[in-house]
């Protein structure tokens, strides 16, 4: 995830707020869902600017543990401000916990001790015939939450969350993992979030540079001088 090339010299390269993002618990703090504690707009642009001014700081020192430590924050930050618009993620994963521990008791409910051949084997992988309730196609709903199996006897409790039959992946599960996908209205809601905290880092970093030149929420012309620049956006 992270990639850092502190060098004044050949500029910093440094983590970017990811669409998605893989852990082996949910952080309700930083992944964006229904109900979470939201700053009022002015409350946000306060933050915002405050953290874009502590960012621009750390990146004239570059200082790598510092902006490690801030880009945490602003994750937390940036999951506030896109939870307006988001799912109840945090009700949907309990939901979906729920489902694949009665499926993992109906599963060894059904386990035979019959050896299984190669024709078996196979599938039983792919979820074929008297396999076909564990395979990778099947669903299972509760409460409005829709949880897809996707994984196999070689990589069991793989699931994909969903709002509805027909709706997006907007939480998933693999390989011990959890990670979440933003909606198309939480994109938006991301870029507005990245596209203020990026103008006030990149004029609190010129006027570090510059000797303090800019007054606090002047605006500014793109600057031709990209030395150490952040593209949050990409």
């Amino acid at each position: 995830m992270s990639n850092f090339n502190i060098s004044k010299m050949s500029g910093i390269s440094y983590q970017s707020f990811s669409q998605s993002s893989k852990v082996s618990s949910p952080d309700w703090e930083k992944i964006p869902h229904k109900g979470m504690e939201r700053p009022s707009e002015a409350e946000f642009d306060g933050k915002i600017d405050a953290l874009a001014k502590e960012l621009a700081k750390a990146r004239y020192h570059d200082n790598k543990s510092q902006y490690e430590s801030l880009s945490a924050a602003g994750d937390k930050l940036r999951a506030q401000y896109i939870s307006l618009v988001s799912p109840d993620r945090k009700t949907m994963a309990k939901e979906a916990s729920e489902v694949m521990k009665q499926s993992r008791s109906n599963t060894g409910n059904k386990e035979t001790d019959k050896p299984l051949n190669l024709i078996d084997y196979l599938n039983k992988k792919d979820g074929i015939g008297e396999y076909g309730e564990n395979g990778r196609s099947s669903k299972a709903s509760k409460s409005g939450t829709t949880v897809v199996f996707t994984g196999n006897d070689l990589q069991p409790d793989t699931f994909e969350i969903k709002g509805s039959k027909a709706g997006q992946t907007v939480m998933g599960y693999a390989s011990g993992n959890w990670y979440h996908v933003n909606t198309p209205q939480e994109q938006s809601m991301q870029k507005s979030f990245l596209s203020k905290l990026n103008k006030a880092e990149e004029r609190y970093y010129r006027q570090y540079i510059n000797g303090d030149s800019l007054s606090q929420g002047q605006e500014m012309e793109p600057s031709t001088e990209l030395k150490n620049r952040v593209d949050y956006l990409a």
